[in-house]
This record gives C-alpha cells, sequence and structure tokens, in this order.
C-alpha cells in the first residue's frame, strides 16, 4: 500500500511504499473474522452498523464461508 504525504520535495512529492506486516495483516484478518461471527449469531443488519465495520463484517463473512463446517453437540440446558 503506497502512502503519499503532502510534502514536496525538489522532484515533486516525496511517496513512501509500506508494505503491511503479516502480524497486522492477521490480526486484521482475526477481528474481521470474529466481527463476521459475532454480527452472524446476534442476526444483526448490515444497516444497522458503520460502514467500516460493514466492510469488516462483509470480509470476514467470506472467511467464514470458506471454513469447513464441523458438526456441533446440541447444548443441554
Amino acid at each position: 500500500m503506497a502512502h503519499t504525504s503532502d510534502m514536496a520535495g525538489p522532484s515533486g512529492p516525496t511517496v513512501k511504499a509500506e508494505s503491511a506486516r503479516p502480524s497486522r495483516l492477521m490480526a486484521r484478518i482475526y477481528r474481521d473474522i470474529g466481527l463476521a461471527a459475532v454480527a452472524s449469531e446476534l442476526a444483526l443488519l448490515s444497516d444497522d452498523l458503520e460502514p467500516e465495520l460493514i466492510e469488516a463484517v462483509k470480509r470476514g463473512s467470506r472467511y467464514l464461508y470458506l471454513m469447513p463446517t464441523t458438526e456441533r453437540a446440541p447444548a443441554r440446558g
């Protein structure tokens, strides 16, 4: 991901290339999956969320869709 600063050097704007560290990428993936799981279990509508959260839930839902399913034992209550 490239980041352009507003400061201009002698040859024009200064451009820095920033690469996402793997740990940050994994943290974002885990966050997105967690948000999607909670939104799914609570049956939250995406209209009730902020735009940033809507996108995170969409990304997380894609990961959840790709995960293998496991059989759950019925809850005893």
